[in-house]
């Protein structure tokens, strides 16, 4: 390409005294500028890339729900039924983002788990201890993105003062029924009214699905090998009510939260990513967990 060592060869030849060397070495320097300028422009752009986006993601186990009645959360499902939950660990060059926090760590010492209004809580092993598996501190997560504030998302939102919350601005002004906010005063926070993304890369983009919760948000990831994934959060909680349709009548905001379906399927189409639901029990032996990753 560009013959540049024939080139070379042929000043190297034909040169002769100081100014014809001093010539020739400024001919061959010309030379290695364009060939090099040439090879550059021929790399692909991620081969250009000096600073990396997303790096990979842990899938980590955040608890078990039993529930007392399948129907709350699956309309049409009878007796009794079961929900898994998950956290999302992502590494970004930019930092660590943690998507929920999944069933209070402290319920681990409770034999009988915790009840609530929909069942029993249970935890097998902590998210603290998952972390400091992978050698993590949480004083080194960077960000916590929220999907909401309900109780089995933010249970361990307090070993976490110090990162900066990610928050749809309608959830972090909502007043729970029972009137305890989740968001102590002082914390960090970034507050979107609407889809966010993080990084100002597409690889961490939180998209609004309000209904479930006033401000409700998936998080869609970008895997450079593994590709997108929608993290759904509790806009849709079993693999039966995407594949139907269909929401939980308890849900905050039951027209919102259907026509956050249909905004998740347009979504997931133009990204060609994956759906990810983390509630849903049949899909935990399809995810690897940490300390597994994706990238």
């Amino acid at each position: 390409m560009f013959k540049f060592r024939g080139a070379l060869r042929a000043l190297k030849k034909n040169t002769g005294g100081t100014a014809m060397k001093k010539r020739s070495f400024a001919y061959a320097a010309t030379w290695a500028f364009i060939a090099s300028a040439f090879m550059s422009l021929a790399q692909p752009a991620s081969a250009q890339q000096t600073k990396p986006g997303i790096e990979r993601m842990y899938v980590l186990y955040c608890g078990d729900i039993a529930l007392n009645d399948a129907s709350s959360f699956t309309p049409g499902a009878s007796g009794p039924g079961a929900l898994t939950v998950t956290c999302y660990l992502i590494k970004h060059a930019r930092g660590w983002v943690l998507f929920d926090t999944g069933v209070g760590d402290h319920i681990i010492d409770m034999p009988n788990g915790q009840k609530s209004r929909a069942g029993v809580w249970s935890v097998k092993k902590t998210l603290q201890s998952q972390l400091a598996e992978l050698g993590l501190k949480p004083s080194e997560i960077n960000y916590v993105a929220l999907s909401h504030s309900h109780g089995d998302h933010v249970g361990n939102l307090n070993l976490f003062p110090q990162s900066t919350l990610v928050v749809q601005k309608a959830e972090y002004e909502w007043k729970p029924p029972l009137g305890v906010s989740p968001f102590k005063p002082g914390m960090k926070a970034i507050t979107p009214d609407g889809d966010h993304d993080l990084f100002n890369d597409r690889s961490v983009v939180m998209i609004a699905t309000h209904g479930h919760s006033p401000g409700h948000q998936n998080l869609l990831v970008r895997l450079p090998k593994t590709g997108a994934v929608m993290l759904t959060g509790d806009s849709v909680h079993t693999k039966a009510n995407w594949d139907g349709g269909r929401v939980p009548k308890r849900n905050f905001n039951v027209p919102q939260s259907l026509a956050a379906l249909e905004r998740m399927r347009a979504v997931l189409k133009e990204a060609k990513a994956q759906l990810w639901i983390g509630h849903e029990t049949s899909e935990v032996p399809l995810r690897k967990y940490a300390p597994a990753y994706y990238d």
